[in-house]
C-alpha cells in the first residue's frame, strides 16, 4: 500500500504539516506572546497603535490584509507578494472601532530587512510605549518581570490586567461616539484651520514659548505643523465619510490637541482686542480638551498629551484661573508618572534622544508646579530625585535662560522640604542664596547685564529672568520682613537682599512691559510685580522711600492704562479679565495705598484741604497703607502676613458645603 503512494503526494502532506507548525503570528505578537489574527496589520498591532511595525516572514502563508478592522480579508497566499508593497486600507461603514494609525513624522522610513515588510511606510512616534505603565521596583508586576526574564513585557501585561493595574478601554468612555465615523466627524469639527494656525502659532512661538518652553522638541513640532498643513491642503482632513489612516490614531489626535493648545496660548498673546482674544482663547482651549478626549488621554497618555495639558494649564493661569490650573496639574503629574517620566531608571531602555525628551518634559512639569507653589505657598507634588541632578551648572559657563530656571525649581523644591534640627532655617536660606548667586554668575552675558543684550530677544530674556530670580530671592528672604527682636548679621543681609529683590522685580516689570505684552498677560509676572510692589508699599524699610513711591505709582499707571484696575463683579467686563480675583484685589489695595500715601504727603506739605478718598471700589474695601504696626498684633504681624491676608483670600467657602437646604 505504501509503495503505491506517489512520492509527490508524500511530499505534499509533509509540507502541509510543516506549514501548520509554522508561526502565523506577526513578529511583534510572537515577541510579546500575544494573540494575533494574521491580518495585515493585525488587530493587536492596530489596537496598540503601532501598525507600521506589524511584519511577517515573507513566505508565511495565510496572512490576510486587514480591511476596515473586520475579518473580511483577502488571503495573500494565492498570489506572490511584493515585499515593498503597502496594502491599501480604506475606511468603510463596517468599522466598529477607531483605526489607530501612526502620527505623521519626518523621520525616514526604517530599512526593510530581508523576509519582512511593513504594513504602512511611516515611522513610529517617539516616546514611551503606554501599553506597559510604569510600576516601581517593589510592585508585583516589576518583581515578576525581573525574575522571569519577561523581556517583551507580555507577562507583565497579563499580570497587570489580572490585578486591575492596566487600563482596558480603547476609547474614552465618557463620550457617546459609538463608531469610528462618529469620532472622525467630531475630530473634523474641531481641527485647527489653516488661517488659525498661520496667525496664532506665530504668537505662541514668539511670546509664549521663549518664556515657558513647554514643547520639548520645538523643531520637531514645527515639522509636525508643516505635515498637518500639507495634509489639510491635500484634503486628507476634509471628508467626513473617509477616515484618514494617518490622522485617526490616538497619537495623531493627541498631536492635534497639542496644536490647538498652542493656538489657545497664542491667541492670549495676540494683538486682538480683549473680548475677541478671550473668546478665541477659550474656544481653542475647549477644542484642545475635546481632542484630548478623542485621543483617550486619561487611559492612553503620551508625551504629546502631557505637553498639551501643561499648555492648557498655563493658559488657564494666564486667564486668571490659577486654582483650576493647580487642579489640572495634579492630573498632568499623574499621567506623566504613568509614562515613567519622573524617573531616569524607567527611561533606561529608550534611545538617548527619547531619554532627553523625557527628562526635559518632566522638568517642565516641575517648573509649572514650582511656580504655583511659590506663588501660593503650597507643598509641591513633584520631585526631581528620580533623575540624576545636573551639577555641572556649578562648573559650566554660558548657562541659558531655561537652565537657570530649572535650577530655580530645584531651590524651590529643596526649600519646601522640612528643615532638619541640625540645620537652622536661616542657614538653609543663606546657602540657597549663595548657590543661586553662583549659578546666576555663570549665565550667558546678556542674562547677567542688560548692556550685553544685542537683540530684542536678549532684552526680553534678561528681563524675564530678572523677574523670576527676584521673585525667588524675595521668597527666600521673606523671613526678613517679619519683626524680630534682634538684628544679627545674617538677618541684616537678608533684609538687604529682600529690599533689592523687590525693587528689581518692579523695575524689570516696568522695563519689560515697555517692550512686550508678555508681562501684562503672564500670570506669574503679574503676581510677581503686584506682590513685590505691595511689600514695598507696606514694609517699614521701603514705604517712605521716594524711589519705591515712584515705582509704585508707575506700576499703577501701567495697569490703569491697560484697563486692569476695575471691579470683578461683572464677568462680562473687559477690565482685568486676564487677572485672577486675588490679583485684582491686590491691585486695588495697592492703588488705594498709593492714594493714601499721596494724601499724607500733601498734608505734610501743607495741603491739609485734600481729603482721603473713601470706598472707591464697591467690591473691595479701601485698604490704606498703615502708618505703623499695631501693638495688639504682636510680633507675628508683618508685611508678609499682611500680603497673605490680601492675596490668599479663600475662593471656596467650605462651610457652605456643609449646609443643607
Amino acid at each position: 500500500m505504501a509503495a503505491s503512494i506517489d512520492r509527490q503526494e508524500i511530499d505534499r502532506v509533509l509540507r502541509q504539516k510543516r506549514n501548520q507548525r509554522e508561526a502565523r503570528a506577526c513578529y511583534p505578537c510572537r515577541q510579546r506572546k500575544v494573540k494575533c489574527d494574521s491580518t495585515l496589520p493585525c488587530r493587536t498591532c492596530r489596537r496598540r497603535g503601532h501598525p507600521q511595525i506589524c511584519v511577517y516572514d515573507k513566505a508565511m502563508p495565510g496572512v490576510k490584509y486587514a480591511r476596515n478592522g473586520s475579518q473580511q480579508s483577502r488571503s495573500t497566499a494565492t498570489a506572490p507578494r511584493d515585499v515593498n508593497r503597502t496594502p491599501t486600507v480604506q475606511p468603510g461603514p463596517s468599522d466598529l472601532e477607531p483605526q489607530p494609525q501612526p502620527a505623521p513624522r519626518s523621520q525616514p522610513v526604517p530599512h526593510l530587512q530581508q523576509g519582512q515588510y511593513y504594513a504602512n511606510p511611516v515611522p513610529s512616534s517617539d516616546g514611551p510605549d503606554n501599553e506597559l505603565v510604569y510600576s516601581g521596583d517593589n510592585s508585583v508586576v516589576s518583581i515578576l518581570r525581573n525574575r522571569t526574564q519577561d523581556a517583551n513585557g507580555s507577562m507583565a501585561r497579563e499580570v497587570g490586567s489580572v490585578l486591575g493595574l492596566q487600563n482596558t478601554y480603547d476609547c474614552y468612555p465618557f463620550m457617546e461616539f459609538k463608531t469610528p465615523h462618529d469620532r472622525w466627524r467630531e475630530l473634523l469639527r474641531i481641527i485647527p484651520q489653516r488661517t488659525e494656525l498661520l496667525k496664532f502659532f506665530h504668537f505662541y512661538r514668539l511670546s509664549a514659548y521663549p518664556f515657558n518652553p513647554t514643547l520639548v522638541d520645538i523643531e520637531r513640532f514645527e515639522l509636525d505643523v508643516c505635515s498637518y498643513l500639507s495634509a489639510l491642503a491635500a484634503g486628507e482632513l476634509q471628508d467626513p465619510a473617509r477616515i484618514s489612516e494617518r490622522w485617526a490614531t490616538d497619537r495623531s489626535v493627541g498631536l492635534i490637541s497639542l496644536l490647538l493648545a498652542t493656538l489657545a496660548s497664542g491667541a492670549h498673546y495676540s494683538d486682538l482686542e480683549h473680548l475677541q482674544r478671550s473668546e478665541l482663547c477659550q474656544d481653542f482651549s475647549r477644542r484642545s480638551f475635546q481632542a484630548l478626549r478623542l485621543a483617550n488621554f486619561l487611559f492612553r497618555p503620551t508625551m504629546d498629551i502631557v505637553q498639551t495639558l501643561l499648555i492648557v494649564g498655563n493658559t488657564l493661569q494666564n486667564n486668571g484661573q490659577s486654582d483650576a490650573a493647580w487642579a489640572l496639574l495634579g492630573t498632568t503629574v499623574r499621567l506623566a508618572q504613568t509614562l515613567g517620566l519622573h524617573t531616569e531608571r524607567s527611561m533606561a531602555h529608550f534611545p538617548d534622544h527619547v531619554k532627553c525628551k523625557a527628562r526635559k518634559l518632566w522638568f517642565t512639569v516641575v517648573w509649572q508646579d514650582s511656580l504655583l507653589c511659590l506663588c501660593y505657598d503650597r507643598t509641591p507634588i513633584v520631585s526631581i530625585t528620580g533623575w540624576t541632578p545636573d551639577n555641572s551648572l556649578f562648573s559650566r559657563n554660558e548657562l541659558s535662560y531655561s537652565e537657570i530656571m530649572h535650577y530655580l525649581c530645584r531651590i524651590v523644591l529643596d526649600m519646601n522640604q522640612p528643615a532638619g534640627v541640625e540645620v537652622p532655617q536661616i542657614t538653609r536660606q543663606l546657602d540657597a542664596l549663595a548657590s543661586l548667586d553662583s549659578v546666576y554668575q555663570r549665565a550667558q552675558p546678556h542674562l547677567q547685564a542688560r548692556q550685553e543684550c544685542k537683540t530684542l530677544h536678549h532684552n526680553l530674556e534678561h528681563l524675564a529672568l530678572k523677574m523670576h530670580v527676584s521673585l525667588a530671592i524675595s521668597v527666600l528672604t521673606r523671613s526678613a520682613l517679619r519683626r524680630i527682636p534682634a538684628r544679627d548679621s545674617a538677618p541684616e543681609i537678608m533684609r538687604m537682599r529682600a529690599k533689592s529683590s523687590l525693587i528689581d522685580a518692579s523695575r524689570a516689570f516696568l522695563d519689560f512691559q515697555a517692550l512686550s505684552v508678555v508681562p501684562l498677560r503672564s500670570w506669574s509676572m503679574v503676581h510677581t510685580v503686584l506682590s513685590s510692589t505691595l511689600l514695598l508699599c507696606i514694609w517699614e524699610e521701603t514705604r517712605n522711600d521716594p524711589e519705591c513711591h515712584d515705582l509704585q505709582q508707575r506700576v499703577i499707571e501701567v495697569f490703569s492704562a491697560a484697563g486692569s484696575v476695575g471691579t470683578v463683579g461683572n464677568s462680562a467686563s473687559e477690565n482685568g479679565q486676564w487677572l485672577s480675583e486675588r490679583h485684582i484685589r491686590a491691585l486695588i489695595t495697592l492703588r488705594n495705598a498709593v492714594r493714601t500715601a499721596a494724601v499724607d504727603r500733601e498734608k505734610e506739605d501743607g495741603g491739609g484741604g485734600i481729603e482721603r478718598p473713601e470706598q472707591p471700589d464697591p467690591f473691595f474695601p479701601a485698604y490704606g497703607m498703615p502708618n505703623g504696626f499695631p501693638d495688639d498684633f504682636g510680633q507675628d504681624f508683618s508685611p508678609a502676613s499682611y500680603l497673605d491676608s490680601i492675596m490668599n483670600v479663600p475662593v471656596f467657602d467650605l462651610c457652605k458645603d456643609l449646609e443643607f437646604p
